[in-house]
C-alpha cells in the first residue's frame, strides 16, 4: 500500500493554510478497508480560509500516486453546474424557472407530446417533472460499459417524441432523474445557442480559474479511439484517474446528449475552489448571483440541481468506476470532498482474534440527530459479524472484516460505507458509528435474539429455514453465466438471507422477502426488480430466476462460501 499523505495548497481563493492528520487517517483507513491496492481516494476540507487534503493509493496499476490535483470523473455532482447554469440564464433573461420545455424544443418533437408541455425548466431541475429516471430507449445499441456515450440528441428526440401521460410518473413528487437533467443541459445549449462545454467554461469555470475541471462529452465527428483524448487534453490526461469497480479496471464513461446529468471530470482541488466561490467575496457577481439562486430551497430539499436542507447544500456522484461527495456549508464557510477511482468497495472477508466471550446478538438506538434507528449486531462463532438496521431492512448486511483484540471491536461494512469501532466492558459494546459523520453507538448484549429483530424479520420471512441453512450457488442460465451466492441463517422461526453476485460486485445485493414452505423457496428483491421460485431437492434447489425474463438457476448447498470454479 503507498502510504497516505496531506499536503497543502493554496487557492486563489483561500488565503491561508493549516496542517491537520485528520484526512490522512480518513484516507488510510478508507484505501486499506475498502479498496484494492490499484485504487486510491482523496479527501479535502475548507474551513473558513483554511484547506486541507488527505490522499491514499495509485491512480491505477503502476500509475503515480493520487493527490490533490489527480482528476476523477464526478457524476452527479455535474448537476450542480447544471443547475448554476440554468439560474444564470434566468438572470440574464433568457428563460424563466417557469418556462415548459416545449418552449425550447423543436416542433417535430413536441407535437405529437402533450404531457411535456406540463414540465417546466423548474421541474427538470428539481426532479419533480415526472420523468424516468432513464430514457426506455437508452439501452439501444448501448455500450453497458460505457452506457451514455451512445445516447445522442437523436434518441432523446425519438423518445420525446413519442412520450404520453401514460410515460410519466407522478409529476410534482421529487423523482431522481438523469434523464431530466440531462434533458435540461441540452436546452441549456438551445437557450443559450452554445454547446454545454462552452457555457460552462465561460459561466463557471474560467472566472473561478478551474483549469483542472473538463466535459467529457461523445463528439460524433470523432471516432471511438480519439473520444477521451479529444475531451480532455493529453497533458491533463495523465493524470486522470483509472476506474475501478470492486477492484476491477472498467471503462470511463463518456457523455453526448445527457452529459448535464453526469459529464464532468475534475479534481479536489478544483472542486474547492468551486466550493469556496460561494462565500468568497472574490466571486463576481453575476456568478455569486447564479450561485445563491441555484441553492435556493425551490422545493423543500431541492434548489435547481442541489440538495439543500438548512441552508446547507450537497450532492453525491457515481460513474461505472468513480464515486464522490460534495457537501457545502456556505454559513459557517466550510465544505467537504471525497473523490475515488472506485464505484464499488473490494471486500476481503476476514475475521481475526478470539470472539468467545461476544459471541451473540447486540442491541442499542443509533442517534443521529432527530433519527433514533434500533441495531442489532450478530457474531456468529466464527467472528463473522451481521448489522440489522431493523427501521431500515430487517435483513443483515454482512461485515467484511471484523477483528477483536484486547477488547477492543472492529466491524467494517464497504457496502454501506460504514464502520462500528467499540471497546468490551462487561455487556456493553461502547463504540462509535462512522458512516459518512461519526456518533455515538453503545450496544447491549442478548444471548438469543432480541424481540424486535424477531418481529422485524417475520414480516419479510416466513417457514422454517433449518434445511436451507448455509451457503447456496450456482451459473445463472448455466455455467457461462454470472455467478450467484445465497446465504441463509437461521434465525429463531425465521432468516436471515443475504445475496451476492459476485462477478459483479463482492457487496451483497438488496433483499426484500423471502419464504420457504413446503419445500418451495420464493425469493423478493424489489429494487432489482427480480424473483426466484425453487423447490429443494436434497442439496440442491432448482427453479427460475426472473429479472425481466426469465432463466434457469440451479443453486447447490454448501457449509462454507463457496467462490467461481
Amino acid at each position: 500500500m503507498i502510504p497516505p499523505r496531506t499536503t497543502l495548497c493554496c487557492l486563489v481563493l483561500v488565503s491561508s493554510l493549516s496542517f491537520s492528520s485528520e484526512l490522512e487517517d480518513k484516507a488510510e483507513k478508507h484505501h486499506e478497508e475498502l479498496q484494492s491496492k490499484n485504487e486510491g481516494v482523496v479527501f479535502g476540507k475548507i474551513t473558513g480560509n483554511e484547506i486541507e487534503f488527505g490522499y491514499a493509493g495509485t491512480l491505477g496499476k503502476g500509475r503515480q500516486p493520487i493527490d490533490e490535483h489527480s482528476l476523477f470523473e464526478i457524476g452527479s455532482i455535474t448537476k450542480t453546474f447544471t443547475g448554476i447554469l440554468l439560474a444564470d440564464q434566468v438572470l440574464l433573461g433568457n428563460a424563466r424557472l417557469d418556462d415548459p420545455i416545449t418552449q425550447f424544443l423543436p416542433d417535430s418533437v413536441t407535437e405529437n407530446s402533450s404531457a411535456l408541455s406540463f414540465i417546466t425548466l423548474l421541474d427538470l431541475a428539481t426532479h419533480t417533472s415526472g420523468l424516468p429516471r432513464l430514457p426506455s430507449n437508452l439501452e439501444e445499441g448501448a455500450d453497458q460499459r460505457n452506457p451514455y456515450a451512445h445516447y445522442s440528441v437523436e434518441s432523446l428526440y425519438d423518445y420525446l417524441s413519442d412520450f404520453s401521460p401514460d410515460d410519466s410518473e407522478q409529476k410534482g413528487t421529487q423523482s431522481y432523474s438523469n434523464l431530466g437533467m440531462g434533458l435540461l443541459g441540452h436546452l441549456l445549449e438551445l437557450i443559450s445557442g452554445k454547446s454545454y462545454d462552452s457555457l460552462l467554461k465561460e459561466t463557471i469555470l474560467d472566472p473561478l480559474g478551474m483549469n483542472e475541471t473538463f466535459y467529457q462529452w461523445n463528439d460524433p465527428a470523432y471516432p471511438p479511439n480519439q473520444q477521451s483524448f479529444r475531451s480532455i487534453p493529453s497533458e491533463a490526461r495523465e493524470r486522470l484517474a483509472t476506474g475501478h469497480r470492486s477492484g476491477i479496471r472498467v471503462p470511463h464513461w463518456e457523455f453526448d446528449a445527457l452529459g448535464g446529468a453526469g459529464a464532468i471530470v475534475s479534481s479536489a482541488n478544483d472542486i474547492l475552489r468551486y466550493a469556496s466561490a460561494f462565500w468568497s467575496p472574490e466571486t463576481a457577481t453575476p456568478l455569486k448571483k447564479a450561485m445563491e439562486l441555484a441553492t435556493e430551497n425551490h422545493t423543500p430539499s431541492m434548489g435547481l440541481g442541489w440538495f439543500v436542507q438548512e441552508g446547507k447544500f450537497s450532492h453525491d456522484g457515481g460513474t461505472g468506476g468513480f464515486a464522490s461527495s460534495l457537501k457545502i456549508n456556505p454559513t459557517e464557510k466550510t465544505a467537504t470532498i471525497r473523490l475515488e477511482n472506485s464505484s464499488a468497495p473490494t471486500v476481503v472477508e476476514s475475521a481475526t482474534g478470539d470472539f468467545t466471550s461476544i459471541i451473540g446478538y447486540w442491541s442499542g438506538t443509533l442517534e443521529a440527530g432527530a433519527v433514533k434507528l434500533r441495531q442489532v449486531l450478530r457474531i456468529s462463532d466464527d467472528g463473522k459479524a451481521s448489522l440489522h438496521s431493523i427501521d431500515q431492512s430487517a435483513f443483515g448486511t454482512p461485515a467484511a472484516q471484523t477483528r477483536f483484540q484486547n477488547g477492543k471491536l472492529l466491524c467494517v461494512f464497504p457496502s454501506i460505507g460504514g464502520r462500528f469501532t467499540a471497546t468490551h466492558r462487561d455487556e456493553t459494546l461502547k463504540g462509535e458509528w462512522a458512516q459518512s459523520s461519526d456518533h455515538p453507538l453503545t450496544l447491549t448484549y442478548f444471548k438469543d435474539a432480541p424481540e424486535p429483530l424477531l418481529q422485524a424479520l417475520a414480516k419479510v420471512s416466513t417457514g422454517d429455514f433449518e434445511p436451507l441453512e448455509g451457503y447456496w450457488s450456482g451459473y445463472l442460465g448455466g455455467k457461462s453465466g454470472l455467478f450467484v451466492v445465497l446465504k441463509i441463517h437461521k434465525i429463531g422461526n425465521t432468516a436471515d438471507v443475504a445475496l451476492f453476485s459476485p462477478d459483479q460486485s463482492s457487496a451483497p445485493l438488496p433483499v426484500t422477502k423471502v419464504s420457504f414452505e413446503a419445500g418451495k423457496f420464493d425469493f423478493e428483491s424489489t429494487p432489482l426488480n427480480a424473483t426466484y421460485e425453487a423447490k429443494l431437492k436434497g442439496k440442491k434447489l432448482s427453479g427460475t430466476w426472473n429479472q425481466g425474463a426469465p432463466m434457469p438457476l440451479e443453486l447447490d448447498w454448501s457449509k462454507e462460501k463457496p467462490s467461481r470454479k
